[in-house]
């Protein structure tokens, strides 16, 4: 399930106030009775900080909150269930720092109700805004799912027409959004909430400029939190005054994010950050993803443009250009549902059409591998062997690769076919091409590696246990955590395939070795492969759930 908000790392003690509920409709005229500031700034002995106290449990007015989902920068928000009309919902919970402020609170309300003005399938609907006993809280949609910043940590690198649809969807809420005067002032991956029926909402309209205000953002602390500027328009950075265009901008900063896995720029500082978008130009998409056609390209190209003059007009030009690409790319607007449900556990389409077969079936192709195991010994093993990495795999159909000029553009593509052995071979002859490129070997070396774990994979769904096994172990005895990791993670799921005879002790010792090793690897490398992590995953509960 999506989490409204981002966790913060310190969870918060236990507490609990009590009241009585006092709220309204989140856009009705009527003005809310503002509390004295010295009630605010000292609030009674009786009532306990909210962001300092976990409320599960408690029941503002018509909500009952059922547990914390996370914290954001100035709300805690939960799970919750709307009594009265047996539904769950979001409830966000402002936090103590904001409360203590009469103003925070007066335009927290003023925002809330302004977004509560806003009905359309890809916002977050809110609902209401009400306080008890000094509690301001706001109700909300509740979407299950996850964020966009956590599908593309995920999934890695968008496919063109993925990215393209949540585009599209994100253009159409800021057009509405538009159309009311609302500028958004804080798209970026973690407010925008995806289903799995890959629909994409917009949270927190109104709210985010809250946390916007020049002496809210320090931008000059080292470790500050990236979020807000890693996607900052040029004119919100200067502090001057903001239309459209600058949602416009922080869209396309999103949508080189989306293409590429990572935000176009980074440094050590907030402030760092901030001055990139103010003077330097954005690192070259086609060099960063060479797949991406061009007609994409420009249009983030311009969505990015340093003065909001350059940038397309609105929303709805933005819009309707993004129809018009995802036409070429797909010859549709809409992406199947498949690419934004996972199966269990996150489960890929790969691993659904291979780990989730009935156990009969998986033994059905263990008892032909063992077969074939047996013939090798007589020579057939080397008739199976392929001479041309570039020819497509027995099995694998006569569809050829498509070949790119770089590295990137091909591990890109294979990454888009993760169930084409000739793809990642096709990676795989690029790189032995590479290989004199010193500046980039260790890029190179992870890449093969990335390479190896999805061809066993592919040999473990053909029935090549001995080629995916052999893989497996040679990981294994490596001194690398990353491919130790990975080498355990693929023994562990072999081990799982043997249905009814497998080990469930086994499976244990291997995961547990598998989890210990990645967190000992390098940083940004502290996670296993998406294709070996989900069916790691089932693995491991598959064994929990056998029979000692």
């Amino acid at each position: 399930m999506a989490e409204q908000k981002r966790p913060e790392n310190s969870p918060p003690p236990n507490g609990r106030p009590a009241g009585s509920p006092s709220a309204s409709p989140a856009g009705a005229a009527k003005r809310p009775t503002e509390p004295s500031a010295a009630a605010k700034a000292s609030p009674p002995d009786s009532y306990e900080r909210p962001g300092s106290v976990d409320l599960t449990g408690r029941v503002l007015g018509d909500f009952c909150l059922l547990r914390k989902l996370g914290k954001g920068g100035m709300a805690d928000v939960y799970l919750a269930e709307q009594t009265s009309l047996r539904r769950q919902v979001a409830i966000k919970i402002m936090r103590a720092d904001f409360v203590a402020d009469p103003q925070y609170v007066k335009r927290f309300r003023h925002e809330a109700s302004a977004a509560g003005g806003l009905n359309h399938p890809n916002i977050v609907q809110v609902y209401m805004v009400g306080e008890q006993d000094g509690i301001h809280f706001i109700s909300q949609e509740y979407v299950q799912g996850r964020n966009l910043k956590e599908f593309i940590t995920r999934k890695g690198p968008l496919e063109v027409p993925i990215a393209l649809h949540v585009l599209k969807q994100v253009a159409a809420a800021l057009q509405v959004a538009a159309d009311k005067g609302i500028v958004h002032r804080d798209i970026k991956p973690e407010n925008i909430l995806l289903t799995k029926k890959g629909e994409a909402k917009v949270a927190d309209f109104g709210l985010a400029q809250l946390t916007l205000q020049g002496e809210k953002v320090a931008l000059t602390q080292v470790g500050v939190t990236m979020g807000t500027p890693l996607y900052m328009s040029p004119e919100q950075v200067n502090g001057r005054p903001l239309d459209a265009r600058s949602d416009i901008y922080s869209l396309g900063v999103m949508a080189w994010h989306m293409l590429t896995g990572y935000p176009p720029f980074n440094g050590e500082t907030a402030l760092a950050v901030a001055v990139k978008h103010l003077n330097e130009q954005p690192p070259s998409l086609a060099e960063a993803r060479p797949d991406v056609p061009v007609g994409v390209r420009n249009l983030i190209e311009r969505m990015m443009s340093k003065k909001k003059e350059d940038r397309p007009a609105d929303a709805l030009a933005v819009l309707n250009e993004i129809k018009q690409l995802l036409r070429q790319v797909t010859s549709k607007e809409t992406p199947p549902e498949a690419a934004f449900r996972p199966s269990r556990g996150g489960t890929t389409q790969f691993h659904t059409k291979f780990f989730e077969r009935p156990v009969r079936r998986q033994l059905g192709w263990l008892g032909a591998a063992c077969l074939l195991a047996a013939s090798s010994m007589a020579g057939i093993g080397w008739a199976m062997r392929i001479s041309d990495p570039l020819k497509a795999p027995p099995g694998s159909g006569s569809k050829p690769v498509a070949v790119y000029d770089t590295v990137d553009g091909q591990f890109y593509h294979a990454q888009g076919h993760p169930t084409d052995e000739a793809a990642w071979y096709a990676v795989k002859e690029k790189l032995a091409h590479e290989s004199g490129n010193p500046a980039r070997k260790e890029v190179y070396e992870r890449m093969r590696d990335r390479c190896d774990v999805y061809l066993a994979m592919i040999y473990l769904s053909d029935g090549r246990r001995d080629q995916a096994v052999r893989t497996f172990n040679d990981f294994a005895s490596s001194s690398d955590n990353w491919r130790r990791a990975h080498g355990f993670a693929g023994m562990a799921v072999f081990e799982d395939l043997k249905g009814d005879k497998a080990d469930k002790n086994e499976i244990r010792k291997l995961s547990q070795q598998a989890i210990n090793l990645i967190r000992q690897a390098t940083d940004g490398e502290r996670r296993l492969e998406t294709v070996i992590e989900t069916a790691l995953q089932d693995a491991m509960r598959r064994a929990e759930n056998r029979p000692q």
